[in-house]
C-alpha cells in the first residue's frame, strides 16, 4: 500500500463523505437562552496514534477505529457513523470512464479541470462501479473554497445529503484537488464523515471534534502532499552539479515545509483566514 493511499475505494457511504472540513460545525451557533438549549458538551476523545506513526487522532467512546496506517485512519460509529480521514486518490489526467480499472497506481481517470464538486462526484461514481452497487445520489447543500497557496491547488468544504444502498445520509468533510504532475496524474485527498439522516444532527459534533484532533507529522505530510510524478532532473554542467543540487534541494524543502503547514493550518485545523500567515493565504505576517 503506498503512502499516499488508504483503502482507495473504501464503501459508497464513506466513499460519498466527500471533502474535509465540517461547514456545518463550522457555522457561528447562537448564544444559548431561554429558549435555546445550552451547546452540548464537548466529547472526550482518547487519543489513537497509528501503529506506523504516520497519524494520530481522538477516538469517542463507543466507537472503533478500523484502519490506521499510511496517514489514513478510518472508524466506525455507533449508530452507522463512518469517519474517513486521509485517503488519497491518484487520478489521470484525462476523459472520465466510469468503472474503468486503475492501473499503474492510478486509481481514476478524470479531467483536471473539473470542478471540485464534480470531481468528487465522479470518485463516488467510480467507487459504486467497481464495487458493483447502485451510483450514488449526491446533492450538495453547501461548498465552502479554502484559500491556499497554488502549490497546493483547490480545497473546499462541503457538506452534502446523499442517497446509497442504505437509505439516506448526511456527508461532511473537505476535499483537495493537488497540482498536475509531470506525468499527468494528480492526488485528490478526502477527510469525511458521514451519519444516517436520522442521527446526523446528533453525531455532527462528535465528527467534527475528531476531524479536529486529526494529525500528521510534518515528513509523513510532506510525503503525502509530493507530486505522484516527480519531474525528470535537468541536464546540467557537471561542475555545476553539486551547487544546483543543493540550491534545488534547499528550495524543494522550503516549498514542502510551507504547503505541509498551509495544509495543516488550513485544511486540518481550520484555522480562519486572519490567523493565517500571508504564506498560506491570510493576512498574518510570516
Amino acid at each position: 500500500m503506498s503512502l499516499t493511499k488508504g483503502s482507495l475505494l473504501f464503501s459508497v457511504t464513506a466513499a460519498s463523505l466527500v471533502a474535509v472540513s465540517i461547514t456545518a460545525g463550522c457555522q457561528a451557533k447562537p448564544a444559548a437562552s431561554a429558549t435555546t438549549p445550552a451547546a452540548a458538551p464537548a466529547p472526550q476523545l482518547k487519543p489513537y496514534t497509528a501503529p506506523d506513526q504516520s497519524a494520530s487522532v481522538g477516538v469517542p467512546s463507543g466507537w472503533q477505529v478500523t484502519n490506521g496506517q499510511q496517514t489514513v485512519i478510518t472508524m466506525t460509529g455507533p449508530q452507522g457513523e463512518t469517519l474517513s480521514l486521509g485517503n488519497t486518490v491518484i487520478a489521470k489526467n484525462a476523459p472520465f470512464q466510469l468503472g474503468q480499472r486503475a492501473s499503474n497506481g492510478v486509481d481514476i481517470t478524470m479531467p483536471y479541470t473539473a470542478p471540485l464538486q464534480q470531481k468528487l462526484i465522479m470518485i463516488l461514481q467510480q467507487n459504486a462501479a467497481i464495487a458493483g452497487k447502485p451510483t450514488p445520489q449526491v446533492t450538495f447543500t453547501s461548498a465552502t473554497p479554502i484559500q491556499l497557496p497554488p502549490a497546493l491547488g483547490q480545497c473546499g468544504r462541503f457538506v452534502a445529503n446523499l442517497t446509497g444502498q442504505q437509505g439516506p445520509d448526511k456527508a461532511m468533510g473537505a476535499f483537495c484537488s493537488l497540482p498536475l504532475d509531470s506525468g499527468g496524474t494528480y492526488k485528490n485527498i478526502i477527510i469525511l464523515a458521514t451519519a444516517p439522516e436520522a442521527v446526523a444532527a446528533q453525531s455532527a459534533p462528535t465528527a467534527q471534534a475528531v476531524i479536529q484532533s486529526y494529525r500528521i507529522p510534518a515528513t509523513w505530510l510532506q510525503r503525502k502532499l509530493a507530486p505522484n510524478t516527480l519531474p525528470p532532473a535537468p541536464a546540467v554542467n557537471p561542475n555545476a552539479l553539486a551547487g544546483a543540487i543543493n540550491r534545488s534541494t534547499a528550495l524543494s524543502m522550503a516549498g514542502a515545509d510551507n504547503s505541509a503547514n498551509c495544509f495543516d493550518l488550513s485544511v486540518l485545523r481550520e484555522t480562519p483566514t486572519y490567523q493565517l500567515p500571508r504564506s498560506c493565504g491570510g493576512t498574518k505576517p510570516d
